[in-house]
């Protein structure tokens, strides 16, 4: 599902089996640099989030980035994303980075919302243009 909402921005077809080809099978091999969580309201599943603690394997302090994130469609626009990204930034004293893509613009209004929200304005965003991403940074070590 997330790949089907995804590709709007990525582009990408399914293949002759009417699937998308994705393996996420290293979010859960034991590999300590990616965390994932889903985000459930009420027993139910309604998405999931990503963290991948960067350069962990070279930094005693990784930076925490958002490297997935998804919410399902009857669920947005109701409040359970922002809360769900907030309680993920209280789950760690660390510094946090976010992307998105540049043709995301839904994407890009809600993270800046949701960062402003909890952050107010102290934190930077710049464009990366050989990626075409926008990144936001921050930190909840104060």
């Amino acid at each position: 599902m997330y790949e089907y909402d995804f590709s709007k921005y990525t582009g990408r077809d399914i293949d002759r089996n009417g699937k998308f080809e994705v393996n996420i099978n290293y979010y859960w091999e034991g590999d300590e640099r990616w965390n994932p969580f889903f985000i459930e309201v009420a027993g139910k599943l309604v998405g999931f989030i990503v963290f991948l603690f960067e350069n962990m394997d070279t930094d005693p302090d990784p930076t925490h980035v958002i490297y997935d994130f998804m919410v399902l469609q009857k669920y947005r626009r109701s409040g359970i994303g922002r809360k769900a990204a907030i309680e993920a930034f209280k789950m760690y004293k660390a510094n946090w980075k976010i992307s998105q893509m540049e043709s995301n613009l839904p994407a890009r209004t809600f993270w800046r919302s949701v960062i402003e929200g909890f952050k107010g304005t102290n934190y930077t965003e710049h464009y990366v243009q050989d990626r075409k991403k926008y990144i936001q940074e921050f930190s909840t070590r104060d």
